[in-house]
């Protein structure tokens, strides 16, 4: 779970706008779900026990479940360029599923604090409502990779299946990792891509 001493900036100083780190409220919003429980926290608790206001909170996060699916952003941000960089390289199916196992660990590098996406990743699976915003949450992701198999050669229909193959195994592997000790999360998410293939035309 998230470090204690992970605190957002709490006051307002005169005529100034309060600073608000997402990854130090999602880890204070962690440890508040973890002692009342999920659905018995409000947003209103969230941003009484960060010291901001409400409206600052929405300004961030529009919902519970947009703060613990808040930290996806930097990560696919982050196997986007990886696969647009991998766009430009040799072609053949070792290099399309070398694109892939790069940008499937792009995203760990990125991440301020490891505890906090396991904290997010074990309420994920906890919470049925959480889950099923996968979809839609890692929209960017999908729509990604599809264009790069695309660009690489694949054709569209075995694009798509092989792209939500991808998805669905490194997300798989996140929640795993989740939900043992290890540090790293990287072994996990090289294991899922290396049981993918590329379709043979």
């Amino acid at each position: 779970m998230p470090a204690q001493d992970s605190k957002p900036s709490e006051r307002r100083s005169s005529g100034r706008p309060v600073t608000i780190d997402p990854d130090a409220i999602a880890g204070l919003a962690l440890q508040l779900f973890a002692e009342n429980g999920y659905e018995q926290t409000s947003m209103e608790d969230i941003a009484r026990a960060a010291g901001i206001g409400r409206k600052s909170l929405y300004r961030y996060f529009s919902s519970k479940a947009d703060l613990i699916w808040g930290g996806m952003e930097p990560v696919v941000r982050a196997s986007g360029l990886v696969l647009e960089e991998a766009r430009v390289r040799g072609a053949g199916d070792d290099g399309i599923m070398a694109g892939l196992r790069a940008a499937a660990i792009a995203g760990v590098a990125v991440i301020p604090d490891l505890a906090v996406s396991r904290g997010r990743l074990r309420l994920i699976a906890r919470h049925p409502e959480l889950a099923s915003r996968s979809y839609g949450s890692l929209a960017p992701q999908r729509d990604g990779a599809r264009r790069y198999l695309m660009d690489r050669g694949v054709p569209e229909g075995p694009a798509g299946c092989l792209c939500a193959a991808y998805l669905a195994a490194t997300f798989d592997a996140w929640m795993q990792w989740a939900e043992g000790m290890d540090p790293d999360p990287v072994p996990y998410l090289l294991a899922a891509v290396d049981v993918l293939r590329v379709p043979s035309a």
